[in-house]
């Protein structure tokens, strides 16, 4: 599996960093849509956990851009913004995560 992570916290980085080496996954990081977008064109990804905010917009904004582009992509909100995680009509993304179980999604969907 190889996932893109969209965030510019070094901390989130740093997770994915030891989540990969447990799971066994690929993973490339981008800080904002710019390189993202980059990444995206570039690779191959299974799976792009985006950060709601970004420096240079918002994650909806780039999910737009990989479902218009890349529809095979599956994406995830990743937001420390609970009331987005309840909302979830109101996007196009596979998947909602809170921050602070972003850990537990993903070793939930890596044993899949």
């Amino acid at each position: 599996m190889k996932i893109l992570l969209v965030d510019d916290e070094k901390h989130f980085k740093n997770i994915f960093s030891i989540l990969s080496r447990k799971y066994k996954f690929q993973f490339e990081c981008a800080e904002n849509i710019k390189e993202a977008i980059r990444l995206i064109n570039e690779n191959n990804f299974d799976l792009a956990v985006i950060d709601y905010s970004l420096p240079d917009g918002n994650g909806t904004e780039l999910n737009r851009f990989i479902k218009l582009n890349h529809p095979s992509l599956k994406t995830a909100l990743s937001t420390g913004y609970t009331d987005m995680v309840e909302n979830t009509a109101n996007g196009d993304f596979d998947y909602y995560i809170r921050k602070d179980r972003i850990v537990l999604f993903m070793e939930k969907h890596l044993n899949n």
